[in-house]
């Protein structure tokens, strides 16, 4: 719709209207008479329009004359903005440009009739108006664009932020060096993935009630800060709570920017009646896309150890996510390098795959047990997943002359690519063929003959069971495993997997016979291969390890299965499984943070409610016979 901006004088054009006659602002500059008769300035207006209910009046004045809008008589609440105006100064031959133009924003009824109000210096009563004709929908050209300035940042502070009226307002509203007001900050760092296409910010920024505040990449795209992790930061709060008072609090950030391009400068922006305001700028370095190399990245930019809980699904979750799952995804397009050595059992009843990673040399202690093991050697299937590049290489050799000494039929898996210990798992599932399937860690030793069948037994006469694990004790007898229960770190906002009575004489087990448990852990559990698939097998979306064995186990008691322990069957197992989080560096327990917030997140119901987390001496109970 054309607006009603009639800028056809030119801005000197001195024609004077009878007293009595109302005159036409928008068509000629109108002399604004003083209340002594004499002549006053000159008056025009060349813009006046509505934008979404707002009337915008833009123009000039040549000298003191406080200007506002009316309906009849009824002053409207303005809102005004001056602005400089060369092409008027040089007209009239002004010696200042400043402060000759200006904007009224106010807002009124569609049907009202608005008029032009002003009152001159030594004005006691009275004044002038002259009546107003408003177009609609501007188009915010480069002219309109110039009569506004600033004022296009006050149409901005109307709209909802971030929409595309206030993202297309916000692109033409001028940069002011002026320091801002009502908004400080400082951006202090950012990053995004070619990949994902996902970005990350930080810095601190606090502001009065009603300021917008956001960031904005080289492209324009602008990105609010609704939705970041906030927190206290003790040094802005010193330095800026005398001018920001209760606004200083929380002022450190870390956000979540979709759609971030790496490289380029990202912007901290702040809005007010003078137009927009640049905080501060960084630089978006690129975020690597190894998810563990990504983590050490994120981890990096400081939060408190027990406010990582609140971080991790605003900000890392989301972020690594993405990274997970193109990992995950190249995973299925590699070749797998497989080696049988031996000729393997036919029909097998059970598999034993056992993932290897950064050291190989437990195999042969291992080897030594299951080749003494009749009932084994007759009907399992033995699998090794190489999941490190720097054991191909020495194991291939290593592998050939075990099984010349030991004469057991194995085979093992490279799958070109570390994949962590449930990507390694799920490998050596594909490469199996038996329907139960025993996973086993490499230090993890049975003291006994049997065992595989004795797990399997538990397995074919308990059909109610998903999965089952068997007593672990550490190299000197104490206790390591014998079920696992969930804890609440209060501190750290999170729940943790805990071996209950570890440490202690394995003679003070109250387990006897298979019973049901919360969980087991993954160092030898023992599950039916098909039902694992069709519940789509191990999760590989932890970061580094941890959770992975209870995540298959409420995944399975999701599904309406029971979880078994089974204290007959005992094995050594030399690390500690444990999920201690002291005595480990900075970098380790945020994973563990992390991942126990990704557990507690897919499966909060289940721990909350679920036995040895809310009742504690409920669990376990005794598996009923068929």
């Amino acid at each position: 719709m054309k607006l009603f901006s009639s800028p056809s004088k030119p801005p000197g054009q001195k024609t004077m209207l009878p007293a009595l006659q109302l005159p036409n602002v928008q068509n000629m500059p109108a002399a604004l008479s003083a209340s002594l008769g004499l002549e006053g300035p000159s008056v025009k207006v060349d813009l006046a329009c509505r934008f979404d209910g707002v009337l915008v009046v833009a123009g000039w004045c040549t000298g003191s004359a406080t200007l506002g809008l009316a309906v009849s008589t009824k002053p409207l609440q303005c809102r005004h903005v001056s602005l400089s105006r060369t092409d008027v100064a040089l007209h009239f031959g002004l010696d200042s440009a400043e402060n000759l133009g200006f904007v009224l924003v106010a807002q009124a009824h569609e049907d009202d009739a608005v008029s032009l109000t002003w009152r001159l210096p030594g004005d006691g009563v009275g004044g002038g108006s002259a009546p107003l004709v408003f177009g609609t929908e501007p188009a915010f050209d480069g002219a309109e664009v110039q009569l506004l300035g600033p004022a296009m940042g006050l149409l901005a502070l109307g709209e909802p932020a971030h929409s595309p009226s206030w993202r297309s307002l916000i692109a033409r509203t001028p940069q002011v060096s002026a320091p801002c007001r009502s908004a400080r900050g400082f951006l202090e760092g950012a990053a995004a993935s070619d990949l994902s296409k996902e970005g990350v910010a930080f810095g601190w920024v606090v502001q009065m009630p009603g300021t917008v505040v956001w960031l904005e990449d080289e492209q324009g795209d602008t990105y609010p800060l609704e939705g970041a992790f906030r927190r206290f930061r003790e040094d802005v709060h010193e330095a800026t709570h005398g001018e920001f008072g209760a606004a200083s609090r929380d002022a450190g950030f870390i956000v979540r920017l979709r759609g971030l391009k790496p490289s380029g400068q990202v912007r901290l922006k702040a809005l007010s009646e003078l137009g927009v305001h640049v905080l501060s700028s960084a630089h978006a370095s690129t975020l690597p896309i190894d998810p563990v190399a990504a983590a050490r990245w994120l981890f990096s930019i400081h939060t408190p150890m027990s406010e990582m809980h609140r971080r991790v699904p605003l900000v890392d979750e989301p972020l690594l996510r993405g990274l997970m799952e193109h990992r995950q995804s190249v995973w299925e397009q590699l070749p797998a390098k497989v080696r049988q050595l031996g000729t393997p059992v036919i029909k097998p009843q059970v598999a034993i795959v056992v993932p290897l990673y950064g050291r190989c040399d437990f195999v042969e202690h291992q080897l030594i047990e299951f080749a003494a093991d009749p009932w084994l050697k007759a009907n399992a299937e033995l699998v090794y997943v190489i999941d490190d590049p720097r054991l191909v290489e020495p194991f291939a050799n290593q592998a050939e002359a075990l099984h010349r000494l030991y004469q057991l039929p194995f085979r093992w898996v490279w799958g070109s690519v570390n994949r962590g210990f449930s990507g390694a798992n799920n490998l050596g599932l594909q490469h199996t063929v038996a329907p139960r399937v025993i996973f086993l860690n490499s230090d993890a030793f049975p003291q006994q003959t049997g065992w595989a069948a004795q797990m399997c037994q538990a397995l074919d006469t308990r059909p109610d069971l998903g999965a089952l694990g068997v007593r672990l004790v550490f190299p000197d007898g104490a206790m390591q495993h014998c079920g696992m229960e969930f804890q609440r770190r209060e501190e750290l906002g999170i729940w943790i997997n805990h071996h209950p009575r570890m440490g202690l004489d394995p003679k003070l087990d109250v387990h006897k016979g298979l019973r049901s448990v919360t969980c087991v852990t993954g160092a030898c559990i023992a599950v039916r291969r098909q039902q694992l698939l069709e519940l789509g097998a191990w999760d590989a979306g932890y970061l580094i390890g941890d959770f992975e064995d209870s995540d298959l186990c409420l995944k399975l008691r999701n599904a309406g299965l029971e979880i078994g322990y089974l204290p007959d069957v005992q094995l050594v197992h030399l690390e500690r499984q444990s999920f201690k989080l002291l005595g480990q560096d900075e970098f380790r327990h945020r994973v563990v943070i992390y991942n126990a917030v990704r557990h507690q997140t897919r499966w909060q119901g289940l721990i909350e409610k679920g036995p040895g987390a809310a009742q504690p001496g409920a669990w376990p109970r005794p598996l009923l016979t068929a």
